[in-house]
C-alpha cells in the first residue's frame, strides 16, 4: 500500500522508476516520474533537460526551479472569477465602484481528479503537502485564462483539498487552486 508519507525514493542511476514513482534528488527536491520503466542512468532529475520528458514537478524557468503541477484534473473544473472591489455608498442610491488595490482580479479553480490510481493520488497528494498551502506553483491553465503563451507567468496556491476511497486501486481529490501575485 502507497502512503503519501513513505513511498519516497532516493534517485539512483541503478534503478528503474515506474509512472509517478516519487524520487528525492540530490538537491533535495521531490520529482514525479512521468514514465513507466523510467530508467535512471542518465535521467537525472536535477538534470534540466530531463524535466519534462522523464521527470515532472519543476520546471526550469530563467535559470530557477519552480514547482510545476503537472497532473490533469477531470474534465469538470470550476473556475471562479472574483475580482476585489470597494464600494463607495452614496446619497439617492448613487455607489461608486473601483478596484480593490493592484492585482484584483485573480481566478479561483475547483479541480476534480477523478478515477485516479493509488500510485497517481499519492503523488499528487505528495505534491499538495509539500507546498503545504503556502508555496505557490505553476499550473497550466486552461487557454481561455491564460495571460501568456507558455502560462508560466500564472501561480497558484492550494489551500485546502481532500480525497476519497472510491473502490481499490480508485481516488477522486477534489482541491482548489488560488492564483496568486508572482
Amino acid at each position: 500500500m502507497a502512503s503519501i508519507y513513505d513511498t519516497v525514493l532516493s534517485w539512483s542511476a541503478a534503478t528503474t522508476y515506474n509512472k509517478y514513482n516519487i524520487v528525492l534528488g540530490s538537491d533535495n527536491r521531490y520529482y514525479y516520474s512521468i514514465i513507466d520503466n523510467n530508467v535512471g542512468a542518465g535521467n537525472d532529475p536535477i538534470t534540466p533537460a530531463n524535466l519534462g520528458v522523464y521527470w515532472d514537478g519543476y520546471i526550469s524557468l530563467n535559470g530557477n526551479l519552480i514547482p510545476d503541477f503537472w497532473w490533469k484534473s477531470s474534465y469538470n473544473a470550476k473556475i471562479d472569477n472574483k475580482p476585489r472591489i470597494r464600494y463607495n455608498q452614496f446619497g439617492n442610491g448613487y455607489q461608486q465602484r473601483i478596484p480593490d488595490g493592484l492585482n484584483t482580479s485573480f481566478v479561483e479553480f475547483n479541480l476534480t481528479f477523478e478515477n485516479r490510481s493509488e500510485l497517481e493520488t499519492v503523488s499528487i497528494l505528495h505534491f499538495l503537502r509539500q507546498r503545504n498551502g503556502q508555496e505557490s506553483f505553476i499550473y497550466n491553465l486552461p487557454t481561455i485564462y491564460s495571460k501568456s503563451t507558455n502560462n508560466l507567468t500564472t501561480r497558484f496556491i492550494c489551500p485546502d483539498w481532500s480525497s476519497s476511497y472510491i473502490s481499490y486501486n480508485n481516488y477522486t481529490i477534489d482541491c482548489k487552486f488560488i492564483e496568486v501575485p508572482i
